[in-house]
């Protein structure tokens, strides 16, 4: 193998090494909340294995969001809060967070305020905003392969960016949100 070609070959390892370290580390001090999800049924057999996810906030307009006039994709950022509301999971009681606040700029920094960014494509549904965190992918031998949303909680990390990622899925203990 002659020299440049090796040259290459480490800058491409040294690049997606780099990349993947950053992905893995972007949210790892971010605050975490807990959603609930709403049932929906997924199967994808060439995707893989997951869990097709759906959040109250989802809903534009539970999440305080003015439908976009526009059939451009807007980028929305919605507030998070507790709201209270607690569910039963095997890790214990964990209170949930939801929308409080929706605005299309982004907004000032805040002490304790959490912003999560959006997206609502109208050409797709008008009213449903799309967040990155609607799958989430579990090994074949893994439990969590045959829940559906409404029986599971998720943890969601939220970067200072405002993107979300789903740190762990949990099932629903008692079923009952109280």
């Amino acid at each position: 193998m002659s020299g440049w070609l090796r040259l290459v070959l480490a800058a491409q390892l040294a690049f997606f090494g780099l990349w993947g370290a950053a992905l893995v580390r972007s949210h790892a001090d971010a605050p975490a909340v807990w959603l609930a999800t709403q049932p929906v049924d997924p199967r994808d057999l060439l995707s893989g294995h997951y869990v097709a996810l759906r959040y109250r906030l989802s809903s534009a307009a539970a999440a305080g969001c003015d439908t976009p006039k526009t059939r451009q994709p807007v980028t929305v950022w919605v507030r998070l809060a507790e709201t209270g509301e607690t569910v039963l999971t095997d890790e214990g009681p964990v209170t949930l967070a939801d929308a409080v606040a929706c605005v299309r700029e982004g907004p000032p920094p805040a002490d304790g305020a959490l912003w999560m960014t959006g997206r609502i494509e109208p050409e797709r549904r008008r009213d449903e905003i799309a967040y990155g965190i609607e799958r989430f992918y579990v090994a074949e031998t893994s439990p969590l392969r045959d829940a559906r949303s409404g029986q599971v909680v998720a943890k969601i990390a939220v970067g200072v960016d405002g993107t979300p990622r789903i740190q762990a899925l949990v099932p629903i203990v008692d079923g009952q949100a109280r």
